[in-house]
């Protein structure tokens, strides 16, 4: 009997061991069939992805296989094939590992500013990893901008009209970095020598409705130059004219720490704005003066360092004159760059005008101060020879200018007149390579200048 009991007790024990290993067994089984059918889901699912995504795009569709995954280009309509640029960011974004991978980029067109579309392009990331599908979204940004009729990639003559108004942007785009960050006299000189729109077919640009954006070789952005500072220069861009019988007085030879503050003085009692044209040496010897002249609300452009006579001197010279040392002081008072030039003596020549980019400011009545230095004389002169639209010369380093300077704004203002700076007068819209003589008295500088 006890001998029949301990077979039964054996058989039941075969017989639990036995079930035990077939659970075992069969849960091993499943779960390798899990992990099989898992590590083909992943894949499947991007697959899946991947068709969803292309069957819902209404434009064209263009799939490239790599060594490293899929790569799938969504395009606006009219684009036939990503751009060079396009595939080559495509790659950079692609996952750097998992056993399939993939990236769609969906590229979209926008109508901008002077009619350009400007084309932005998102990625959205995938890999498998883990047996299990990841996504990276990464956010769109702009790719290029383009002609709305050719397609082709925009260039700078889509932009503006001529190589003047090219000059005028790019010198406010060094402006703007020259702003951004503290400068040296070495920084100063390599911004002034970088070619950020260095022509009219450059092409190194991004646009939108607030800022056109350089950008460097790698199409990544050097400077952002906010629309409303250039919009003057752009096509269609005018002059912003200013009513009535406007006048504009200048002063040239300062900073003077003597007759400057008079002349301040004098401007201030008559709640007049001027322009005044600074010598670098006047610059390094009062810069408080000067200072008080920008505090003043006053526009401040150059006058050379040494006041030297420009057409003599080689293009290399004329330019350190300008820029140079003249620029580094300039930035030292000012912590920014000039955007005025008189020239010594109204001279300037087409070597010198192509070696800066700063519009040259002429004169229609000079006030002779230097030469009868009498406060009675200065205001008949100026009396007799003024004329709607002019721009009037006088020195803010003679004591009898200081002098004449109330009497000379009374009597304007009884004619009607009312006072601008050079800049307002003159709409705004000044170009390199040109000088100024008044208002409608533009001129290209030339080689018989």
């Amino acid at each position: 009997m006890r001998s029949k009991r301990r077979r039964n007790r054996q058989w039941y024990g075969w017989l639990i061991g036995g079930l035990a290993v077939l659970v075992v067994v069969a849960g091993a089984a499943a779960w390798m069939l899990g992990a099989k059918h898992r590590q083909n889901a992943a894949p499947n699912e991007l697959q899946a992805v991947l068709a969803k995504v292309k069957k819902a795009h209404k434009g064209p569709v263009v799939t490239e296989k790599t060594a490293a995954g899929t790569l799938v280009y969504l395009l606006p309509a009219g684009v036939k094939a990503p751009s060079a640029a396009l595939q080559k960011q495509a790659k950079a974004d692609m996952p750097s590992s998992g056993r399939s991978r993939a990236v769609v980029a969906t590229v979209t067109e926008a109508t901008g500013p002077l009619s350009l579309k400007t084309q932005r392009v998102g990625f959205d990331c995938y890999a498998v990893q883990a047996d299990k599908l990841t996504k990276k979204v990464v956010a769109p940004s702009t790719i290029a901008v383009v002609n709305a009729e050719s397609g082709a990639p925009a260039t700078v003559a889509d932009l503006v009209p001529d190589d003047y108004t090219r000059r005028a942007v790019d010198y406010i785009a060094k402006q703007i970095l020259v702003e951004k960050t503290k400068q040296t006299p070495d920084s100063l000189n390599q911004i002034l020598a970088m070619p950020l729109l260095a022509s009219m077919s450059a092409t190194n640009f991004q646009l939108d409705d607030h800022a056109l954006t350089v950008t460097d070789e790698a199409g990544k952005p050097v400077v952002a130059v906010p629309l409303d500072r250039i919009a003057v220069y752009l096509k269609g861009g005018q002059a912003k004219e200013l009513p009535g019988k406007v006048i504009a007085l200048t002063f040239d030879d300062g900073p003077n720490n003597v007759t400057t503050p008079q002349v301040l003085k004098a401007l201030a009692d008559a709640n007049v704005k001027a322009t005044f044209f600074m010598v670098g040496t006047g610059l390094a010897d009062f810069p408080d003066t000067a200072k008080a002249v920008a505090a003043a609300g006053h526009e401040i452009g150059i006058h050379t360092y040494n006041h030297l006579y420009l057409p003599g001197l080689s293009p290399e010279a004329a330019r350190d004159e300008i820029y140079g040392k003249m620029t580094a002081q300039y930035y030292q008072v000012f912590g920014k760059l000039p955007t005025l030039l008189r020239p010594p003596y109204g001279a300037i020549s087409l070597p010198v005008a192509q070696a800066e980019d700063l519009p040259a400011i002429q004169w229609t009545t000079d006030s002779e101060d230097w030469k009868s230095r009498n406060a009675g004389a200065i205001l008949n002169r100026i009396n007799t020879t003024v004329y709607d639209g002019g721009i009037i010369l006088m020195h803010d380093i003679q004591p009898a200018t200081a002098q004449a300077l109330p009497e000379v704004i009374q009597s304007l203002r009884a004619k009607g007149y009312q006072f601008a700076t050079v800049s307002e007068l003159l709409g705004q819209r000044l170009l390199p390579g040109h000088q100024y003589f008044g208002r409608g008295d533009e001129r290209a500088v030339t080689n018989a200048q």
